[in-house]
């Protein structure tokens, strides 16, 4: 019996020692890492009769140098702007929807805030309704309005929330220098802030109670400024270089080859050549720039002008976001290439 015992004892050890040894002998497998997703891209807040009245408020204001935008406030003519368009400026002008210019009053101006007030006789446009700045939360989604009287922006530019602090926000939001002082929409159209620096606001609320005093005063009427050179207005872009000829986009073949240079630093404003085959002018041509990797950071270039079938130039403006980009062209005849020809914006 005993020897039996011992007998089926031994068997069960000599059935068990090969699973413990290959257990023992496995190695820890490592955790795998989570495959990061991509970041929603914002969404459109506004329906579109909802921008289109909206829109009916928002103007460019320009200096000697560069362009923003301001919205209208009341029936009166008030306008709320960023104040670094205003700021040490000698010279504005107010440029509405139908492409008329005016002069302007300057009311008021907070450098710190960051806005200031003017005054002009805009007969067009159709004040912006506030709404309560209050409800206003992280990742809640916004749209960016401009003139729809600019070429090279977007009316609405729809961005997401990031944070909020002390009347400020931040934006995620592929807003451009033009977008500067323009309203920050939510629901309904109502301004819910102003953008006063790239990807960044001050609420709505706070500026009002800045602004409201400076309503009672007269101001100080500046005269009218010069054009800027990288202003160019819809509607008037085509008298900026010859019309293309009936055959140009039958005959050539489009096509975009080098861009010189290939890299920009995001600190300064810098032109750049792109060279190819095809290039006509006309009310269509843009040149976009399109994120590698993620879904922020699109832009359109400044002021693309053809100077031969094959060379065209643009501006790209500084504030863009730190990535690699490529060249997405629509031609002058509404032609639209998608290249792989690379350019990158560096800190």
């Amino acid at each position: 019996m005993a020897a039996l015992v011992i007998t089926l004892v031994l068997m069960s050890l000599a059935a068990l020692i090969p699973v413990a040894a290959s257990r023992l002998s496995t190695q820890p497998v490592a955790t795998p890492r989570p495959t990061p997703s991509r970041t929603p891209p914002p969404v459109a807040v506004l329906l579109p009769d909802e921008r289109d009245r909206a829109l009916q408020g928002v103007v460019i204001i320009a200096n000697d140098h560069t362009f923003g935008s301001a919205f209208l406030i009341d029936t009166q003519g008030d306008l709320l702007t960023a104040a670094s368009l205003i700021a040490n400026s000698q010279s504005l002008r107010l440029i509405d929807n139908t492409g008329g210019m005016h002069q302007v009053r300057v009311l008021g101006i907070d450098a710190d805030l960051g806005v200031a007030l003017l005054r002009a006789t805009v007969t067009d446009g159709v004040p912006l309704s506030f709404g309560d700045a209050s409800t206003l939360v992280t990742d809640a989604p916004v749209e960016q309005l401009a003139s729809p009287k600019l070429l090279y922006v977007q009316p609405a530019t729809p961005g997401v929330i990031t944070s909020i602090s002390d009347s400020r926000i931040k934006l995620r939001i592929d807003d451009l220098p033009g977008n500067l002082g323009g309203p920050i929409v939510g629901s309904g159209g109502k301004v819910l802030a102003m953008l006063t620096a790239p990807g960044a606001g001050v609420v709505i609320d706070r500026i009002q109670s800045v602004a409201a005093p400076w309503a009672k005063q007269s101001g100080t009427l500046l005269p009218l400024a010069p054009l800027p050179a990288n202003l160019v207005l819809r509607g008037s872009d085509t008298t900026a270089s010859p019309p293309p000829s009936p055959t140009a986009s039958s005959t050539a073949r489009v096509t975009v080859q080098s861009v010189s240079p290939s890299r920009a630093s995001a600190a300064q404003d810098i032109a750049v050549t792109i060279q190819g085959s095809g290039f006509v002018a006309g009310s269509s041509l843009r040149v976009h720039f399109v994120p590698v990797s993620g879904t922020t950071g699109a832009f359109d270039g400044f002021g693309a002008a053809v100077l031969s079938s094959s060379t065209l130039t643009l501006k790209v403006p500084s504030g863009r976001m730190v990535q690699d980009y490529v060249i997405q062209l629509s031609n002058g005849d509404g032609a639209l290439i998608n290249s792989q020809v690379g350019f990158t914006v560096a800190s």
